[in-house]
C-alpha cells in the first residue's frame, strides 16, 4: 500500500477536509478513553467499599451521565466521518466518469461498457469505503490504543509492557501472513461481480436473440458460474476475517490471564490491577479487531487504488468538453468544409478516408451514398466533431473544429440515427433533451408534436406528453421513434440535421412521411442545411446533391464523387 498514491488520488478539496476529518478521529479516541477512564474511580469505590457499594452511587450515576452524552458526540463525529468518505465517493465517481466521457465516443464505442460502469461506480465506491474509511476506522483504532497503552504503561508499565509483547508481534505477523491472499481476493472479487453484471447485461439486451437461439441455458450458466464466483470469494475473505477477530481475541485475553497469574501484589491490588485491565480490554479488544479487519479491507481493496491511480493520471488522447461552457465560440453562416481529412481507427493500418476534401454548404440538402462499411458513419462523426482526422481537419466557415470549440458545433447541430436513444422517462424529458421539466416550453413541445405528426399519438396517452417512455422506447414503433428524434432536433433549434440511415428500419409508408417531411423543412427554411446517409434511393431523390462514398478514391477531392439528382 503506497500512502502517496492514495494522497494522489483524493481531491485537493478532500486534502484538507481531511485534516478536520483527522482532528474528528483523535476527539472520538480521547471521549472513548474518557468512557473507560470514568469507570476506574467507580471500580476504585466498589473495591474499596465493599460493605457499602451503595455510597458509590453518586460517582456511579456521574460515570453513566457522562457515557450517555459521550455516546451523542461519537455518534455526531462517526457522522462527520461518513459523510467526508461518502463525499469523496460522489466525487471520485464523478470525476471518473468525466475523465471517460472527455475521451470522446470513439473511446466509448472501442470500450467494454460494463466495465466502465464497473469503474464509475464500484470501484469507486470500494476505494472510498474498503480503502478510505478502512484507513480512518484503522487510525481511529490506533490513537485510541496509544492513549490506553500509555495510561496502563503509566498506571503499570511491567503489565502493559507484557500486554504489548503479546499482541504487537501476533498483529504484524498475522497482518504479514494475510497481505497477499486479501489483495488477490479482492481483485478477484471484482472480475467475478464484473462477469455477473455483464451476464445480467447480455441477457436483457440480446433477449430476443437468446430466446430464437435457444440460448438462455447457455448464458444463464454464465450468470450462475459468475455468481458462484463471487459468493466462494466471500466465502474465503469472511473466513478470514473470522479467523482473524478471533486470533486477536485470545491473543489479548492470554495477555489478561498472563497478567494475573504473575502479579504479586496484596489482595486489593491485584483486584484493583485486574480490574483496570478488564475495563481497558472492553476498548482494546474492539480496537484490535477494528485494525486487523480494517487492514484485511484495504488489502482486499487496493486493487482499485491502481484502477483509479491509472485513470486519473491518464491524460489520454483529445479532450473533448463535457459542460455547458466551451472555451471557444463557434458560427456557421457559410459552409461545413473537409480539408485535406486523413481518418484511420487506432490500431489499424487502413484509412477510412485519406487526404479527403468536401464542402456542404449552408442551407443545402446533401445526400450521402454507400455500401455498407464503406465509411458513411464515421464520415458523419468526422463532420459532427466526434472523431478528430489524424490529419487534416473539418472547418466551419474557416474556423478548424477543435476540442476547444467541437461544443459550441455540436450545439447547433441534430442527429437522428437509425436507432434513436430514448431514455428512461416522459415526452418531455426525451423531446427537451437535457433541460430540467420545469425549464420546459411545452406550447413549443405541442407545436412540434403537430409538425412532425405526434400530436394526436401523444394527446392520446393517460398523462399526455408527461407519459414516462418504457425503458430504451420497447414501447415506440420505430416511425415514432425516428419522428421523436426529429422532434428533439426541432426543439434544439439545430441549424443543421443529420440523418443517420433514419428511415431504415420503418416501413415504406412511414419512410415516405418522414422523408416528405424533411423536405418539407428544407423547403420552408433555407437556412437549415439537411445532410442525408441512406442506401435506398427513394430517400436520396428529394437531395439537392449527392456524394457517392465508394466513387471517393483515396485521394480524391469533392467535385468527382458528386453526382446531380435523378431526373434532374
Amino acid at each position: 500500500m503506497v500512502f502517496r498514491d492514495i494522497y494522489g488520488i483524493l481531491p485537493a478539496a478532500f486534502r484538507k477536509r481531511g485534516v478536520g476529518v483527522a482532528l474528528s478521529i483523535f476527539l472520538r479516541a480521547v471521549l472513548d478513553f474518557a468512557g473507560v477512564a470514568v469507570l476506574v474511580p467507580v471500580l476504585a469505590g466498589l473495591l474499596e467499599k465493599r460493605e457499602d457499594p451503595m455510597s458509590v452511587l453518586p460517582v456511579a450515576l456521574g460515570a453513566l451521565g457522562f457515557i450517555v452524552l459521550k455516546g451523542v458526540a461519537v455518534t455526531f463525529l462517526t457522522k462527520f466521518r461518513s459523510r467526508y468518505v461518502f463525499s469523496l465517493y460522489s466525487e471520485l465517481s464523478g470525476q471518473v466518469l468525466e475523465r471517460f466521457l472527455r475521451k470522446g465516443l470513439l473511446f466509448i464505442r472501442q470500450s467494454d461498457s460494463v466495465d466502465l460502469a464497473n469503474k464509475v461506480n464500484a470501484v469507486t465506491m470500494v476505494f472510498a469505503s474498503g480503502v478510505i474509511l478502512a484507513l480512518l476506522n484503522i487510525m481511529s483504532a490506533l490513537i485510541l490504543l496509544t492513549i490506553i497503552l500509555a495510561a496502563l504503561f503509566v498506571y503499570d508499565a511491567v503489565s502493559t509492557l507484557l500486554l504489548m509483547a503479546v499482541i504487537g508481534p501476533l498483529m504484524v505477523g498475522y497482518s504479514c501472513l494475510i497481505r497477499r491472499r486479501m489483495k488477490n481476493l479482492g481483485a478477484e472479487e471484482n472480475t467475478a461481480r464484473k462477469k455477473q453484471v455483464r451476464s445480467v447485461f447480455d441477457l436483457f439486451r440480446g433477449y430476443a436473440d437468446y430466446s430464437v437461439n435457444d440460448a438462455f441455458g447457455y448464458q444463464i450458466e454464465r450468470f450462475d458460474t459468475a455468481v458462484k464466483s463471487v459468493g466462494n470469494v466471500r466465502l474465503r475473505t469472511e473466513s478470514w476475517s473470522a479467523v482473524s477477530s478471533g486470533f486477536m481475541e485470545t491473543a489479548v485475553i492470554l495477555s489478561i490471564i498472563i497478567l494475573m497469574l504473575m502479579s504479586f501484589s496484596s489482595s486489593w491490588e491485584i483486584s484493583m490491577t485486574f480490574g483496570v485491565f478488564a475495563l481497558s480490554a472492553l476498548k482494546i479488544l474492539p480496537a484490535v479487531r477494528t485494525v486487523v479487519s480494517g487492514w484485511q479491507s484495504v488489502q482486499s481493496s487496493e486493487y482499485s487504488l491502481d484502477i483509479l491511480k491509472d485513470i486519473l493520471s491518464d491524460s489520454g488522447a483529445a479532450s473533448y468538453p463535457v459542460s455547458e461552457d466551451c472555451r471557444e465560440p463557434l458560427i456557421f453562416s457559410d459552409e461545413i468544409s473537409l480539408r485535406n481529412v486523413s481518418f484511420r481507427y487506432p490500431g489499424s493500418d487502413r484509412y477510412i478516408f485519406k487526404s479527403l476534401d468536401l464542402t456542404v454548404r449552408k442551407g443545402e440538402y446533401v445526400g450521402i451514398r454507400g455500401s455498407s462499411g464503406i465509411g458513411k458513419t464515421t464520415l458523419f462523426n468526422i463532420m459532427m466533431g466526434f472523431y478528430f482526422p489524424e490529419e487534416g481537419g473539418v472547418y466551419i466557415d474557416g474556423e478548424k473544429l477543435t476540442p476547444d470549440n467541437v461544443r459550441s458545433w455540436q450545439r447547433q447541430i441534430g442527429y437522428v440515427p437509425q436507432d434513436i436513444f430514448l431514455v428512461n422517462g416522459t415526452f418531455v424529458e426525451n423531446i427537451a433533451f437535457g433541460v430540467s421539466p420545469e425549464n420546459v416550453d411545452r406550447d413549443r413541445i405541442d407545436g412540434i408534436l403537430e409538425r412532425v405528426g405526434l400530436k394526436q399519438w401523444t394527446d392520446s396517452m393517460p398523462q399526455g406528453i408527461d407519459t414516462q417512455i418504457a425503458e430504451a422506447g420497447n414501447t415506440v414503433s420505430g416511425g415514432q421513434k425516428q419522428r421523436l428524434g426529429i422532434a428533439r432536433a426541432l426543439y434544439k433549434g439545430a441549424s443543421v440535421l443529420f440523418f443517420d440511415e433514419a428511415t431504415s428500419s420503418v416501413d415504406a409508408a412511414a419512410e415516405n412521411e418522414i422523408n416528405a417531411f424533411i423536405r418539407e423543412l428544407s423547403a420552408a427554411d433555407g437556412d437549415l442545411t439537411v445532410i442525408v446517409i441512406a442506401h435506398r434511393q427513394e430517400t436520396l431523390d428529394s437531395c439537392k446533391r449527392i456524394i457517392d462514398i465508394e466513387k471517393l478514391p483515396l485521394r480524391s477531392r469533392t467535385r468527382s464523387a458528386t453526382s446531380p439528382r435523378r431526373g434532374g
